[in-house]
């Protein structure tokens, strides 16, 4: 019955479903654009673990407590120790190239600068397979555990040495004893000789510069070998390294996400540990977002007290146009609870039209609009979007306003006995 009434009003319905759906689109399109420019920011911070990173401003003694604890923090999603600086640094050799001197970093599986790597490698295997060809050679670094004689070398390091996945090379690192070997200066100078492998090349954008990555242990093993001590699993001679647990000067600690960046700063800070963040680049996308957030609340609140109160009205009088429909039927024997689902339905109705109309003014808008700005977005990103949940929140809500609405009408008139809304004066 309700939907046979809508259809007979169809010209009445129309101008409420696009009343309604000339308030909700606005607010559509803010909010696409709110998601769609914070978003896109929000991405590209996320996109670079740097802007996750978390390094210490200077050096200390660090020892395997420390970051257990670190481990436990909640937003902490990658924590991997660190050698002295001067002792983080080994010289390159390969055939036809000049011996180059590099840093060294220590990294492990779950470390957020392997993902491209990981990513890449599933790409190519996935690609093998679809070939018909073995995934499983060539296929790069799956992440497993890094050997100790397997690295990572930065994009910059690569193009000097002209590297490639899978090739090998020999790694140096030089001590002297009764001398300062960093300047060169005194002493008997020993060098000792690795074999190493390369397992994948990191992207300027990840490491910019000339850096290796490398196992925890053979970073470790350099740093010994400078110490003096021997390094047994390398072949490297020395004194017996002491028993004694073993201790780091600096680390690399990575957030989940941007918020939790800050609170790690701020508990290291009352650990008495300084760190380095990108802040500055985090603090413009989150005041951004509030900004965004800022207007699109006001706009909502002004524009949703008069689309409520618009509904409302229209409900009124949609079901005083009904009013001698409704007391024939109560006449019949419908009692005011079926009377008010009967006037809701249409109501509701009413909004779901009203959504589905600002749902595709909206996506018009947002391609009209992605296009416009095309040029200055990456692949993937856009000025204007909205995730199809969101999408659907609004439509609830409309529906919700809507059937209100209709009710809070039908409420005020279910008091007026049927023989009064028969009667014309």
């Amino acid at each position: 019955m309700a939907l046979k009434r809508y259809r007979f009003d169809w010209l009445f319905a129309l101008c409420s479903i696009f009343s309604m759906a000339a308030f909700l689109t606005p607010m559509l399109t803010i909010l696409g654009v709110r998601d769609g420019v914070v978003g896109t920011l929000t991405d590209r911070l996320l996109q670079n673990p740097r802007n996750l990173e978390l390094t210490p401003s200077g050096t200390q003694d660090y020892q395997p407590d420390f970051f257990d604890g670190l481990r436990a923090k909640p937003d902490a999603a990658f924590v991997i120790p660190e050698t002295r600086t001067l002792s983080a640094t080994m010289v390159l050799k390969k055939k036809d190239f000049p011996p180059f001197q590099t840093d060294l970093s220590a990294t492990a599986p779950g470390d957020p600068l392997l993902a491209h790597v990981l990513s890449s490698a599933g790409q190519k295997a996935a690609g093998q397979k679809a070939a018909g060809e073995g995934a499983g050679e060539g296929a790069g670094w799956d992440g497993r555990e890094i050997g100790l004689r397997e690295v990572f070398v930065s994009e910059a390091l690569a193009k000097k040495l002209s590297l490639v996945p899978g090739e090998k090379f020999v790694g140096e690192v030089s001590r002297s004893r009764g001398g300062d070997v960093s300047r060169n200066l005194g002493g008997e100078v020993e060098s000792a000789e690795v074999e190493l492998t390369v397992l994948g090349i990191l992207p300027q954008h990840l490491i910019a510069g000339y850096r290796l990555l490398c196992s925890l242990e053979l970073l470790s093993a350099a740093e010994d070998y400078r110490s003096g001590w021997e390094a047994q699993k390398l072949g490297w001679t020395g004194g017996p390294r002491p028993d004694a647990p073993p201790r780091y000067a600096r680390f690399r600690l990575y957030a989940k996400d941007l918020d939790g960046v800050e609170r790690l700063r701020a508990q290291l800070a009352a650990e008495g540990v300084e760190t380095r963040t990108q802040a500055a680049q985090i603090a413009l996308v989150k005041s951004l977002d509030r900004a965004f957030t800022v207007v699109f609340a006001a706009l909502f609140l002004v524009a949703g007290l008069g689309a409520f109160a618009s509904v409302v009205s229209g409900s009124i009088d949609q079901v005083a146009k009904m009013r001698r429909s409704l007391a024939v039927l109560a006449l019949l024997g419908f009692s005011k609870f079926r009377l008010l689902i009967f006037t809701m339905i249409q109501a509701a109705l009413t909004g779901l039209l009203a959504s589905a109309a600002a749902a595709g003014l909206f996506m018009a808008i947002a391609e009209a609009l992605n296009s416009y700005f095309g040029g200055a977005m990456g692949l993937g990103e856009s000025v204007c979007r909205l995730a199809p949940e969101k999408l659907a929140v609004a439509a609830a809500a409309m529906v919700f306003f809507m059937t209100v609405g209709s009710g809070c009408a039908y409420v005020k008139l279910a008091a007026i006995e049927p023989s009064e809304g028969l009667r014309d004066v």
